[in-house]
């Protein structure tokens, strides 16, 4: 199932409720397009009834529907670590959630039983972004943001707004949209007579058990990957590894038994002479990949016009909370591929704390440190510049954003409490808000994302994943030889395992380049944007210049200054591709239905 929408009634709900909204509807379908997608998705099947009614847009062969009731997959993915299960297996897991935790993100879906009951489910990382919205009797559910906020007619959330402006994502449970929320990890919502009741089935992982060693969990984690890229690739030997000159797509290879490498498809996207597509060669000649590349050059650039288009395709897609700039040049990309199924690694980032840069040891968390880790990395890549803002807008937001990552980051150890973050908040709401448009359109299979791998990633100690050493350890567990080949950032991960003199000399030496960039990019105020993501902005900006009517709606935005729009328009001054990802943002935002 691609897109699904349920509303439950309760006797004393408002009329207007009690049919499918067409505009709401019209949500579920806009962001498939037969040209991006291959196929052409209509709402293909609504059910009426006196405590409410759903619709379902993208029937695909595995959902299953009867007289009574119906189980249907919100994701492509149905897949423990050993198999691929059913969705006959799934109507059973729906009414015992606490397996569902076995399931591989992303996963979502929703079961109506014969009682009427209606259940809907999210994995246990959130990673397959659902939304949910409450009103005096009336309660709903979708895989679109967008169609929640026109069924309600609630308007726009001023402070998700801002949260996205600095930051480029929302944090929490929070949407552009006044009363619509993400649906939290590991949660099952039951909705019936109008009112929702949330369940967890899953507890968020503990960080003060005893700490395992690092040689025991090392030893696990290698086990958990190599039995599940084993076993995935005898049932799926088609599959493609999406595979980069970095740490974690390596350990994925490390991790595929020999006998298996040989002939298996690998895919890296980027110009031939980057790191990643020339490290990715290598790798690919010495074990005998299929290796293919795709350049963003190897698709005909669209027409300004064509950009704009797709660029309001891409914001829809991603229910305006990530860059549209940095998913539309992927759409034509992706629009080349056979979607099937795909292998990637994301999982590494929390088992290696790239964000412990910086950051002091065996502090305790604080509003302090809060702040300046906010200044210093979440808010330096994707904010929106701050001279297109309304002033009194981006200092609300500004304080209003530091308030709610204050509230998120856990209390007592530092470095844990920024783990949980990059995890339940990074992860689930940024990374996830991508994830989603691959999940229903194609396998997309992550083995990092194993509960377990990921539980023992986090027990192990933060000292022990400083500097990639629990990573280069486990890379070194799985394959000694692929470990002594060097990484994107020149290092091998057998020298990160360990932690010699020399090592330490070249870690620093890599580190000081980064904090440089880094610190350059905050002193110029600079923006680091995605791949592709700037000329195509560059591209949907010339549009705007030559037909302003394309954008004219951004005028009655509050949040933004209009003489920066006059300028911006008139050519004045240009736009970082963050900023136009915004503004994109804002473009696709529907109007509520109370305001049609």
């Amino acid at each position: 199932m691609r897109a699904f929408l349920a509303v439950a009634l309760a006797p004393h709900a408002n009329d207007r409720f009690r049919q499918p909204s067409p505009a709401a509807l019209a949500c579920l379908t806009d962001t498939f397009d037969v040209g991006f997608d291959g196929v052409d998705v209509a709402i293909d099947r609504t059910e009426v009834t006196a405590t409410g009614w759903t619709a379902f847009a993208g029937t695909e062969e595995f959902d299953r529907f009867g007289e009574s009731g119906f189980t249907v997959r919100l994701s492509r993915l149905l897949r423990t670590r050993e198999a691929d299960l059913s969705t006959s297996d799934l109507a059973a897991m729906m009414l015992r959630p606490s397996s569902l935790v076995q399931l591989l993100p992303p996963f979502a879906a929703a079961h109506r039983s014969e009682d009427g009951v209606l259940r809907v489910a999210t994995d246990w990382l959130g990673y397959r972004q659902l939304y949910w919205w409450q009103g005096h009797g009336v309660v709903a559910v979708s895989t679109s943001a967008r169609a929640l906020a026109v069924l309600s007619g609630a308007g726009l959330d001023r402070a998700g707004l801002g949260a996205q402006a600095m930051i480029g994502w929302q944090i929490g449970d929070r949407t552009p949209f006044a009363g619509v929320r993400a649906m939290p990890p590991a949660s099952i919502a039951t909705l019936q007579d109008g009112a929702i009741r949330i369940d967890w089935y899953a507890d968020p992982f503990d960080q003060t058990r005893p700490v395992p060693s690092l040689d025991a969990a090392v030893d696990e984690m290698a086990a958990i990957l190599s039995t599940s890229l084993s076993v995935y690739l005898e049932a799926h030997p088609e599959a493609v590894l999406q595979l980069t000159g970095g740490h974690d797509s390596r350990i994925l290879l490390g991790a595929v038994p020999e006998k298996q490498r040989r002939g298996l498809r690998a895919l890296t996207l980027g110009e031939d002479t980057s790191p990643d597509v020339m490290i990715a060669a290598k790798l690919s000649e010495r074990y005998g990949l299929r290796h293919q590349v795709l350049h963003l050059d190897d698709v005909a650039d669209p027409t300004p016009e064509e950009a704009h288009r797709l660029a309001l395709r891409a914001a829809r897609a991603l229910e305006c909370q990530a860059s549209p700039m940095a998913l539309g040049p992927l759409l034509g990309v992706e629009a080349r591929l056979a979607q099937g199924h795909r292998l990637s690694g994301l999982g590494g980032e929390v088992a290696r704390g790239f964000y412990y840069a910086g950051q002091p040891v065996g502090a305790e968390t604080s509003a302090k440190l809060v702040d300046r880790l906010a200044h210093w990395r979440i808010f330096a890549n994707e904010a929106v510049e701050e001279a297109a803002l309304d002033p009194d807008f981006r200092a609300e937001a500004l304080t209003e954003t530091l308030g709610t990552l204050t509230e998120i980051f856990e209390p007592g150890d530092w470095l844990r409490a920024t783990d949980a973050f990059y995890l339940y908040h990074r992860m689930h709401r940024w990374s996830g808000a991508h994830g989603t448009v691959a999940a229903v359109r194609r396998d997309a299979v992550n083995p990092m994302f194993d509960h377990r791998f990921i539980e023992l990633a986090l027990a192990v100690a933060p000292g022990d994943k400083r500097e990639s050493l629990l990573l280069g350890r486990l890379m070194n567990r799985l394959d000694p030889e692929l470990a002594r080949i060097p990484l994107d950032t020149g290092l091998t991960p057998a020298r990160l395992g360990v932690r010699d003199l020399s090592t330490r000399v070249a870690i620093a030496t890599v580190t000081a380049r980064q904090v440089a960039r880094k610190v350059r990019q905050r002193l110029a105020h600079g923006r680091r944007a995605q791949f592709g993501a700037a000329s195509f902005a560059d591209l949907v900006l010339s549009h705007w210049r030559t037909d302003p009517s394309a954008c004219a709606a951004l005028y009655d935005q509050p949040v933004l200054r209009r003489d920066w729009l006059d300028g911006l328009l008139a050519g004045t001054h240009s736009a970082e591709a963050t900023t136009v990802a915004y503004l994109v943002n804002l473009l696709a935002l529907p109007q509520p239905a109370s305001a049609k």
